[in-house]
């Protein structure tokens, strides 16, 4: 845009109106401006810990970040929830070089690996951002989160003319606790900072006016998110009475009835945080990980129809290659979603990150009036303290749903899901 060279935009630096540490942070954005660019930026999340110890491998920094949402007064432009375990996704959802050189620079994750030149094994050679300790606090290492990525809203629109949007705000649900692997350890305290908001401003008149004229419908995918949960088996695997058992899980979706409903994405969480835990220590990329089972099967049924052939997905590969064809390149490694594969002899504490980046992802396209999971595992007799193909799990099912932004006149406007 041409106005970035003209002096027509400014850079300003928020602070949160309401900061409780750990807890929530709300950013009012100033309608005195004449408008603000979509680029928003969260900087300085982040914290401290004493000892130093690095974020969450998978999520970073952004593991503080329970859910986030836009608002215009009592108006929600667009939200994300359980946001941490979608920014999992979205962190390795990107070339291998992509999240080693940049990715994880900017949101302190451990993603992006290398090969180790002294034993040829595949490792994370990048640093990784730490945290510090308490008297260093201008010295910890932090994240700066484009807010296009977790708030698509954003990415739709031109300017946010504050004629029209009166009273933005900004409101974001932390998550501190100690035992949700902010840190790779769960016996040390993360002390969040205070982060700010970073936005551009436009504060030439006639430049907004001239852009409000291009302003009209607007459409995007909004990400919502439900859930279910696939039970522990009879014995969680801890008996041979298990071994070589299938168990079905059928279960009705209700959260994305009468919306269109693009792409579908589950991730797998491990209901006891404990079992990815060892001596304090969180194994791999701990429970923001999407976990892998034995011999699994999904078929999805829309409308009453299903919408793969056969018995659905069934395969590893095919399930790897569904996610990379729906929402492109992956920074996978050998056994990240293959339960049960060793890969010590090849890769740096593999039995750690063994099965732990299997998403299950589907191109869906349809409006939604009945949506039916069909899914199926396979248990095994194990003595592993984690046993996910027999332990319980929950689903997180986030589904891209089409809304729209439109003026209807007089400052107006109105925001809802596109029914056809």
């Amino acid at each position: 845009m041409a106005f970035y060279s003209d002096n027509n935009v400014k850079t300003r630096i928020i602070d949160p109106r309401i900061y409780v540490p750990g807890r929530r942070a709300t950013f009012e954005l100033d309608a005195s401006e004449a408008a603000y660019l979509p680029n928003l930026r969260l900087a300085v999340l982040g914290g401290t810990s004493n000892p130093a110890h690095s974020y969450s491998r998978l999520v970073g920094c952004a593991a503080l970040i329970r859910s986030i949402r836009l608002l215009d007064g009592k108006q929600e432009l667009c939200a994300l929830n359980e946001a941490q375990f979608y920014r999992g996704f979205q962190q390795q959802n990107k070339a291998n070089s992509s999240a080693e050189s940049v990715a994880s620079n900017l949101n302190c994750t451990g993603i992006g690996l290398s090969v180790n030149g002294t034993n040829g094994k595949i490792a994370r050679i990048a640093k990784t951002a730490s945290t510090d300790t308490p008297a260093n606090v201008a010295n910890t290492d932090t994240s700066l989160i484009d807010l296009k990525e977790m708030l698509p809203f954003l990415a739709a629109m031109t300017h946010l003319p504050t004629a029209l949007f009166t009273n933005l705000r900004l409101e974001i649900e932390m998550d501190d606790n100690i035992l949700s692997q902010v840190l790779v350890v769960n016996n040390v305290q993360l002390n969040t900072v205070r982060p700010v908001l970073i936005v551009d401003v436009l504060e030439n008149p006639k430049v907004v006016n001239k852009l409000n004229k291009g302003l009209g419908a607007v459409q995007w995918a909004e990400v919502e998110h439900d859930q279910f949960v696939i039970p522990q088996s009879a014995a969680d695997g801890a008996t041979a009475a298990d071994q070589g058992i299938v168990q079905e899980v059928n279960v009705k979706l209700n959260g994305f009835n009468n919306k269109i409903l693009d792409r579908l994405l589950i991730v797998k969480e491990i209901s006891d945080p404990l079992k990815e835990i060892d001596t304090n220590a969180v194994q791999g990329y701990g429970k923001w990980s999407s976990q892998g089972c034995y011999k699994q099967t999904i078929q999805y049924r829309v409308n009453g129809s299903n919408i793969l052939p056969r018995n659905g997905i069934v395969g590893n590969n095919e399930r790897l290659a569904y996610v990379v064809d729906t929402y492109g390149e992956c920074a996978n490694y050998p056994g990240s979603n293959i339960y049960g594969m060793d890969t010590s002899d090849v890769m740096d504490a593999g039995r750690q990150y063994r099965a732990q980046l299997d998403y299950i992802g589907i191109f869906v396209g349809q409006y939604i009036q009945d949506l039916q999971i069909e899914y199926s595992r396979t248990g095994l007799h194990d003595t592993d303290t984690k046993r996910a193909t027999t332990s319980a799990l929950i689903a997180h099912c986030y589904g891209e749903v089409r809304k729209s932004f439109q003026l209807t006149g007089n400052g107006m406007y109105n925001i809802g899901y596109v029914q056809q």
